[in-house]
């Protein structure tokens, strides 16, 4: 345990992330082979044992790769809400039990030095990998604006411009393919404002739910029609004038994102006397 060294989230970009959790199905391949040797005997109480033994560690190492893989996606986004599944904590506890189950009845151990045992592993578990994030990523929020909300809306936006990016190879069109381009470059530029300061999603939800939105959808519908060969020039002619216009108006959307604060102000100062008369104060 000496040579534990507590975890440190910045130094994960260092190492491959698939081999992240690795060491976890390591230690179940003894008892791999203590198992295999045990059908080979015959002996039903230790392949019983075992086969629980073994089964409790992959388990334990799966939870935690799944818990990985939700704290990479925390520590990669500008904001999150922190992962509502704990999936390191359970994955430290399972393997905590697996400990203890392995050195009580496969090894046979005595009961205390199993405990010892399996806390141990528990705190060698923390140190090295850490348990789950507990903060959310969303900075201050003023009135009118929730953290899920922010995180909903713009992650919905960031799917349309997956879609879009997709969308942008299929249709095999120089000039639909940079205006296409320029509408993603200016969407995302929107969204790097809006996680910079959420609470300037106030000026920007109209444009998220219904401009993005409607954006993706007509041209989803233009890349089918277009891959079924039912595009004519005027189809074509009108979708990139579409394309144009949506183009000004996340420039509009730009220039809103960096009007004075006063105007985010009478925003929370209207939003927050709705709420009062609601509640009848």
């Amino acid at each position: 345990m000496a040579n534990a060294k507590r975890y440190d989230p910045t130094a994960e970009g260092k190492k491959p992330f698939f081999i992240k959790g690795i060491l976890l199905y390591i230690l179940a391949l003894p008892l791999i082979v203590g198992l295999f040797f045990a059908l080979i005997s015959g002996k039903t109480g230790a392949i019983l044992t075992l086969a629980i033994a073994t089964a409790l560690y992959l388990l334990g190492a799966t939870i935690a790769r799944r818990g990985f893989i939700a704290e990479r996606e925390y520590d990669k986004s500008t904001l999150a809400k922190a992962p509502r599944l704990k999936y390191k904590t359970v994955s430290a506890i399972v393997l905590a039990f697996a400990t203890f189950y392995t050195s009580l009845f496969a090894a046979h151990n005595t009961l205390i030095l199993s405990i010892v045992l399996a806390l141990f592993f528990m705190i060698g578990f923390y140190l090295y990998y850490g348990f789950d994030p507990t903060e959310d990523k969303v900075g201050e929020l003023g009135i009118g604006v929730t953290a899920e909300e922010v995180i909903e809306i713009t992650g919905r936006a960031k799917k349309s411009i997956s879609q879009l990016k997709n969308i942008r190879r299929r249709v095999k069109d120089p000039e639909v393919e940079a205006m296409i381009d320029n509408v993603v470059k200016e969407t995302e530029d929107v969204i790097a404002a809006i996680e910079k300061d959420p609470n300037d999603l106030s000026k920007a939800r109209k444009f998220f739910n219904v401009y993005l939105y409607r954006t993706e959808q007509i041209s989803s519908e233009y890349l089918k029609n277009l891959e079924n060969e039912n595009i004519d020039e005027t189809l074509r002619g009108n979708f990139k004038e579409l394309l144009q216009s949506v183009t000004k108006t996340i420039h509009e959307q730009k220039a809103r994102l960096d009007e004075d604060d006063v105007t985010r102000l009478d925003i929370q100062i209207e939003a927050l006397n709705k709420q009062l008369k609601n509640e009848g104060v």
